[in-house]
């Protein structure tokens, strides 16, 4: 499901806002919703989009009942923002970001995710 955050945002990001929570809504859950709603929307208001994907690298996963966490040491220097009418990247992630996800499991039995923390510290592709 955390990898599936990735392809999700996008998808909302290019919809009308009345259909982003319903996308959002399969794969992540409060507080992390509420949170990508409103940067969706100031990123929006800038003439801002998206472009590329990261490359994950999960590592440390940790499941105890409900609750489970990970850690990610991704490469994100092929994504970031651009502009919305020209499409020019204005932005790049960099390599060995280290996120750090805590995902719930909902009554419907389905996993998503609650919580996204980039931590200061870079992280070891290795890891």
């Amino acid at each position: 499901m955390y990898s599936e955050l990735y392809h999700a945002g996008p998808r909302a990001e290019h919809a009308p806002p009345t259909k982003r929570r319903a996308i959002l809504e399969q794969v992540a859950t409060q507080p992390l919703l509420d949170t990508m709603l409103k940067g969706i929307a100031a990123l929006r208001a800038q003439g801002r989009i998206t472009w590329g994907e990261p490359v994950l690298r999960t590592y440390d996963v940790q499941v105890q009942g409900d609750r489970a966490a990970l850690h990610d040491c991704q490469d994100a220097r092929k994504a970031g923002q651009a502009d919305d009418r020209t499409g020019k990247r204005l932005t790049h992630g960099m390599p060995a970001t280290h996120m750090v996800a805590a995902l719930t499991k909902g009554a419907d039995g389905v996993w998503r995710v609650a919580k996204i923390e980039q931590l200061e510290e870079p992280c070891s592709p290795s890891a």
